[in-house]
């Protein structure tokens, strides 16, 4: 086959369509051709397809490089779905675990391996790469490779370094945010041989655009919820108001679920599932969700907080309407956010001696001596530490934040990670230790009969299943986990909800050194640039919101929308004027010609008798022409 057919057999094979969605085909084209490609498509443009796909048609091993790991695990599920095979690689995981995956992808067995950019990092890592058969290198969410960017990650700049190991292998990067200084610095950062890019237009016409001022969030919100109707998502800053929002509109007879990264695997993966099943209506979320999903029916997005970023907010309000119905995204502001906003910026960029105390209170807590450090990875309990070392939890954060820009630590908020159990005990060895500790028979069996591959790769585990299968209690199962893990049956890895801190660099004595801060001043700037875009988003009263989001992303050649709250003001006030009825009327007439009752509809905010003398006026001074069956047309 044709390098045409074979992506026309796989989209056919795999995804069940016929054609591509716009610049789908061309940018597969391009990698297939043996470009460095970069592919910018909005939310909801079909991103992964762009890889995947190529993936697939060069054969080996592809290689995706992945910031998130709830968005790898997302992908790795929904290729194993499609018969594809998929393991992801991140910093959760141990070495034993590492290793099976790096051997079955040695053996050919493993068409897309998801890896975290901290995993790039390391020098041994990348030279066990170069063993395997890699034949496209993807780089996902790549705007976090730019200091410019609004999520810059240090770890990816070391991305680049696969090129010495695999100089003959196209990179793809997708990003569903740039703006033009982070698209040229994508292509400099990973040292692309030439320039190859597909932007589609972020303009987004089925999405109506609006700002509301208002003090009373939740009332609005009911309004909107039962005047558009149909499923949708409400963003949040935190937590505790996704819970409390959700059980107030459960309240007012609105079908609701919340949606954190605190929440266990398996009840996010209900709440998600439910939703996109419309079994409740409405998701209330923290921006941990979103990515990876691909609900076409949303028909609004609602913000109640301000985003941090128009590229953040561009994301998630893009997430309205990919079934090209309308839909809106609403964002509602009340007097206080705007200094909300600010003083959370503020609380973000903590200042050096704060960043310092963080630093020795981190490496003192794990007791990590002076020269030491590098390439530790521990579950990170931020209160723990902060209670020993009477920190602010947000101080802390937020100065982990800062330091992970400056290439010290890597902070993955991973959220909840279920039990993984592997067997490593050889079979017949299996055998002679169940006849010889007849107690332990039932459980093993039970494992080797639920999990398939138990000799091969960790499986993931529900103790209560387990134990309810064993005939036994959760409490017997724990040890009898541990005792077959110290037996030296079982590598038994126990379920943590805590997120991970990987130390990058070993700790630097401060009685000598200065912890280096490069990059804060930049960051913080553009931070701050980017919080202002925001609030002129907000606040400006003038310019239509689609054209002004358009703008931001150095997109200039378009008309007002006609439907964002601007727009639609504008519209109102034209109207107040004979000579903007009279526009307004010509542009309705432009497409078509409407009969006189059809008019009348169109106008309806507008007085009959004025909108009568105004027709009449326009038709003596000749710019319409009405015939006998009152049809009027605009000569």
């Amino acid at each position: 086959m044709t390098h045409k057919q074979d992506i026309y057999f796989y989209l056919k094979k795999h995804w069940g369509y016929d054609t591509f969605r716009p610049l789908q085909e061309k940018i597969i084209e391009s990698i297939l051709s043996g470009k460095d490609t970069l592919a910018l498509l909005p939310t909801g443009g079909g991103k992964s397809i762009c890889f995947q796909i190529p993936g697939l048609v060069i054969g080996g091993t592809c290689l995706v490089v992945s910031p998130l790991i709830a968005l790898m695990n997302d992908q790795v599920q929904n290729l194993k779905s499609k018969g594809i095979s998929a393991v992801a690689i991140t910093s959760s995981m141990n070495s034993k675990e590492i290793d099976i995956a790096l051997n079955n992808a040695a053996y050919g067995h493993v068409q897309f391996l998801y890896v975290s950019p901290e995993r790039i990092e390391n020098e041994t890592f990348r030279q066990r790469l170069s063993y395997l058969p890699i034949g496209l290198i993807a780089i996902d969410e790549a705007h976090c490779i730019s200091q410019w960017g609004y999520d810059f990650r240090p770890s990816y700049l070391k991305i680049a370094e696969l090129r010495e190991y695999f100089p003959a292998v196209s990179i793809i990067a997708v990003t569903a945010s740039a703006t033009k200084e982070v698209v040229e610095d994508i292509q400099l950062k990973l040292l692309f041989k030439q320039q190859a890019v597909f932007r589609q237009s972020f303009e987004r016409k089925n999405i109506r655009y609006v700002v509301q001022l208002e003090e009373n969030k939740y009332e609005r919100l009911l309004k909107i919820i039962h005047n558009i109707g149909g499923t949708g998502i409400i963003y949040v800053r935190n937590r505790k108001k996704t819970e409390e929002i959700s059980k107030w509109l459960n309240q007012n007879k609105i079908s609701g679920s919340f949606y954190h990264a605190g929440i266990n695997a398996n009840d996010r993966a209900v709440v998600q599932q439910n939703w996109i099943d419309n079994k409740s209506q409405v998701i209330v979320a923290t921006n941990a969700f979103g990515m990876g999903i691909d609900k076409p029916d949303v028909r609004f997005v609602v913000h109640l907080d301000l985003p941090e970023s128009l590229e953040a907010y561009f994301q998630e309000a893009g997430r309205a309407g990919r079934d090209e119905k309308p839909a809106y995204a609403i964002l509602l502001i009340n007097n206080f956010d705007i200094a909300s906003l600010q003083d959370q910026f503020e609380q973000k960029t903590p200042g050096i001696d704060e960043i310092r105390q963080s630093y020795q209170a981190i490496f003192n807590f794990y007791q990590v001596p002076v020269e030491s450090g590098e390439g530790l990875s521990v579950s990170f309990d931020i209160n723990e530490v902060t209670r020993n070392y009477n920190l602010k939890p947000i101080t802390l954060y937020n100065s982990i934040k800062c330091l992970e820009k400056e290439g010290y630590f890597s902070f993955l908020d991973s959220g909840y990670e279920p039990s993984k159990v592997m067997m490593v005990m050889g079979k017949d060895d299996l055998y002679n230790f169940q006849i010889k500790y007849p107690k332990y028979e039932p459980l093993i069996k039970v494992l080797l009969r639920s999990y398939g591959g138990l000799y091969e790769q960790y499986a993931y585990i529900r103790e209560k299943d387990v134990a309810y299968r064993a005939k036994i209690s959760e409490h017997e199962l724990s040890g009898q986990l541990d005792n077959l893990q110290k037996q030296g049956v079982i590598s038994f890895i126990p379920q943590t909800d805590l997120p991970k801190l990987i130390f990058l660099q070993n700790r630097i004595n401060l009685k000598f050194e200065s912890i280096r801060l490069t990059n804060y001043p930049i960051l913080k700037e553009k931070a701050l640039t980017r919080i202002n875009s925001v609030v002129n988003y907000v606040t400006e009263k003038n310019i239509c919101r689609s054209r002004l989001l358009l703008s931001y992303f150095n997109e200039t050649d378009f008309k007002d929308c006609q439907y964002c709250d601007v727009c639609v003001e504008k519209y109102k006030h034209a109207l107040e004027t004979d000579n903007g009825l009279m526009e307004n009327i010509k542009n309705e007439l432009k497409a078509q010609s409407l009969n006189l009752k059809e008019l009348v509809l169109k106008f309806q905010t507008v007085n009959r008798k004025r909108l009568n003398e105004v027709i009449n006026k326009m038709i003596d001074d000749d710019i319409l022409v009405i015939d006998s069956e009152k049809n009027i047309t605009l000569k």
